[in-house]
């Protein structure tokens, strides 16, 4: 359907009344002001403003006014914004939500109830002595969207613009693509082709209006609702339905997703290695493992291996150079892999007995691959020591 015929699209006066009705920005005091609540919430990824200052301009009257202006300082640079009592509190709870905790910052808690109960030069001074106590704190922490937007700054200290000539500065709710080509009616449409991408910054809902607000490149406008599929539902556009990859069975494992989250909590809650060895889940090598963990984690006085070798070789090793000799090799790798495995190979069979250097051979393997000594590195010094001793004695 073309949107550019005059036949099929309503009179100005009808869709310039249509799209007043979106028009419910909340006003606070006498500038175009979102308020946090109504702020799409969102963390900057990355924040450099450098020193940033907030001063009270104690000019104005809180009861008469019911507004207040704050001299906001960044960069070199310095803007006017006009704040009430009601969304400073607003601030308050976001930056404690967000930012800091209110035993570090020792910033006290607004509340619109006390607005009632001061007068006007205590609240004022209250407002200010707040002001200067967060531009104190203020610094790159404060990566929170909506709380930067309260002060009319971006992520580098920049001045945002809040009236309707600086639409483009709205920050974007959803992406959308053309599926219907449409041709701007009216100065403050937008026209666009079949394809075209779209931020949207307003969305108002159907039963209110069917004319939502976006951007395109540097262009903001108005435009029918039923001329752009949004990107990122789970429905499949119709334009894009032929040409989409099939839904993969697998789950996505998306960073605010279900299986991140029981991943995360699963590998937090995994208990440590020690434990697990405790518990008889992991087991130690016999062979390389330090000698003070390995008799900890066995309960033993004595290696077991040490016990099962010194048992045969005092009844089958009484031969001359028992431990100068050295067995078959792939007796003494079979007998290391057993001891290794936790199990308790039979020594005195015929194949260990008629070859017991390799038996021998296994004890001396055990020792030499100990990563602390038997005669530890912290004796070194006083063996030397009482060698020196003993030679000048002699």
């Amino acid at each position: 359907m073309n949107f550019g015929n005059s036949a099929e699209v309503r009179d100005n006066s009808q869709m310039d009344s249509m799209k007043r009705v979106r028009l419910t920005v909340p006003q606070d005091g006498e500038t175009q002001f979102q308020r946090l609540a109504d702020c799409a919430h969102f963390h900057y990824d990355f924040v450099d403003f450098g020193e940033l200052k907030l001063t009270l301009d104690e000019g104005a009257d809180v009861r008469s006014e019911q507004c207040f202006n704050i001299i906001v300082s960044c960069n070199n640079k310095w803007w006017m914004i006009h704040r009430n009592y009601e969304s400073l509190c607003d601030l308050d709870k976001q930056l404690h939500l967000c930012v800091y905790d209110r035993k570090f910052s020792m910033l006290p808690q607004l509340s619109v109830a006390l607005i009632e109960k001061e007068g006007s030069i205590q609240t004022l001074k209250k407002i200010s002595s707040y002001l200067n106590r967060l531009s104190a704190l203020a610094d790159n922490l404060i990566y929170c969207g909506p709380i930067l937007c309260w002060m009319e700054m971006d992520n580098h200290g920049n001045h945002l613009v809040t009236t309707d000539d600086a639409a483009v500065n709205i920050p974007a709710i959803a992406a959308a693509h053309a599926v219907r080509r449409y041709v701007a009616q009216s100065p403050d449409e937008i026209s666009f082709e079949v394809g075209d991408i779209l931020s949207i910054i307003d969305k108002p809902p159907s039963h209110e209006s069917t004319w939502w607000r976006g951007k395109k490149g540097f262009q903001v406008g108005y435009f029918p609702s039923d001329c752009i599929e949004l990107i990122g539902t789970s429905r499949i556009p119709p334009s894009v339905a032929n040409v989409a990859p099939p839904p993969s069975a697998k789950p996505v494992l998306n960073k605010q997703g279900k299986m991140m989250s029981f991943l995360n909590g699963y590998f937090s809650s995994r208990p440590n290695r020690s434990q697990l060895k405790q518990t008889g889940i992991v087991k130690e090598r016999v062979f390389g493992c330090d000698l003070g963990e390995h008799l900890l984690n066995s309960g033993q006085d004595v290696p077991l291996v040490i016990k099962c070798c010194a048992k045969v070789l005092e009844k089958h090793g009484i031969i001359d150079g028992i431990y100068r000799l050295c067995g078959i090799t792939s007796n003494i790798q079979k007998l290391r892999n057993e001891f290794d495995a936790n199990r308790v190979p039979d020594l005195t069979a015929q194949l260990y007995v008629e070859d017991v250097c390799s038996i021998s051979s296994l004890v001396k393997m055990y020792f030499r691959d100990l990563p602390n000594p038997l005669l530890t590195y912290q004796l070194y010094d006083k063996f030397i020591v009482s060698v020196f001793a003993l030679s000048s004695s002699i």
